[in-house]
């Protein structure tokens, strides 16, 4: 699909996807009791800002606004290094450029915008045609955490890092690639898995020597670990040592997270629903791993397994919609299958999404 249009499919399909994602959260706070307030029909539901701002949003305005060092007498400040970088300082970045601008749309805007670029990636790089572009567009924005790729979290942004991998590794710029994922690690945690995209197509790649093929891949290491070592350093700086993220997940009831922590977790809390419903996620997205192992390329099926293993070091099985929606390689072999089976995959997906959207913006603890 050529560039033009490529970005005008792009913004019309995530136009529309923002619309009944507004609705559908809109409904839920005027529909709903929230479990923290206790209110239902809340007037001012109107507003965005009351939908959308609540949980992991309001935890990124304060490294926005504040960093990592704020009050860390206090457990919130410790535990606010249980988040990556990237996204919370560049939304700080642009707010001390434009102090009157709020953290809840400038954050929105910036997850907003690196979506938009995503989806025009996707349309325009990853798809083999027209027709293949529209159904990726689709199985992207259909993903039942695709709600987060508009709201103040990492989502949008991790999205388009993965894109952007992507598309350098199809076009053999590995060490580029590389960088990408360097600054995808200090995104989300599972960044570190999608280095393998690069690695494994350089390493693979026939056209080059056995010895530009060693140079390039660890030119694109070299470039994967500076951002990942300057957080570190960072951390260890600010919050007194640089394995921070891993030490205050204590604060979160996950004191000593390893692979595989959640399957044990639906032992230990065995009559706990979201453990059960997210890990019925997990499971489901392990076998779609599993069909479409063969449409991948290697690196990309590492990334993916490697994001999936790395979500299961929580407490309990949380969130795992919308950590499998940023992995690209999927969505693209869901886009590629029959229409039945994507079909049936599409309309689990949307069951979960607005389950999930009524949950979060009710506060309700099933969406985390």
């Amino acid at each position: 699909m050529p560039p033009r249009a490529a970005w005008q499919s792009a913004l019309l399909w995530l136009a529309g996807a923002v619309i009944i994602i507004g609705l559908v959260g809109f409904t839920g706070v005027i529909t709903l009791p929230d479990r923290q307030t206790g209110t239902v029909g809340d007037l001012s539901a109107s507003d965005p800002q009351v939908v959308w701002h609540k949980w992991d949003s309001l935890w990124y305005e304060r490294i926005a606004v504040h960093g990592y060092g704020y009050q860390l007498e206090d457990i919130k400040g410790q535990a606010a290094a249980g988040y990556f970088p990237l996204y919370p300082m560049l939304v700080g970045l642009i707010l001390r450029v434009a102090p009157g601008f709020s953290f809840f749309w400038t954050g929105a805007m910036l997850s907003t915008l690196s979506t938009l670029a995503a989806l025009a990636l996707i349309a325009g790089w990853l798809s083999e045609n027209a027709t293949a572009a529209r159904r990726a567009l689709f199985v992207t924005l259909t993903s039942a955490g695709a709600f987060y790729l508009v709201i103040p979290y990492t989502e949008g942004l991790f999205l388009l890092l993965v894109a952007l991998t992507m598309v350098l590794t199809r076009r053999r710029q590995y060490v580029w690639a590389g960088a990408c994922c360097g600054l995808a690690a200090v995104t989300r945690v599972h960044g570190l898995a999608l280095i393998a995209v690069p690695i494994a197509a350089c390493l693979l790649d026939p056209r080059l020597e056995p010895r530009v093929r060693r140079q390039r891949a660890g030119a694109a290491l070299v470039l994967f670990a500076i951002p990942f070592g300057i957080y570190l350093a960072y951390m260890a700086h600010i919050q007194g040592t640089a394995s921070a993220f891993l030490a205050r997940q204590a604060f979160w009831g996950n004191a000593k997270p390893y692979p595989f922590r959640a399957i044990v977790g639906l032992v230990e809390h065995p009559t706990w629903p979201s453990g059960w419903l997210h890990g019925g996620f997990w499971v489901l997205s392990v076998g779609a791993l599993w069909r479409y192992r063969r449409a991948m390329t290697p690196g990309e099926l590492l990334f993916c397994a490697g994001a999936l293993l790395i979500s299961t070091q929580q407490e309990i099985f949380q969130g795992i919609y919308r950590y499998v929606t940023p992995l690209l390689p999927l969505a693209l072999a869901v886009a590629a299958d029959t229409s039945p089976m994507r079909r049936r995959i599409v309309v689990f997906n949307l069951v979960f999404a607005t389950l999930m959207i009524l949950a979060f913006v009710t506060r309700n603890r099933l969406a985390v």
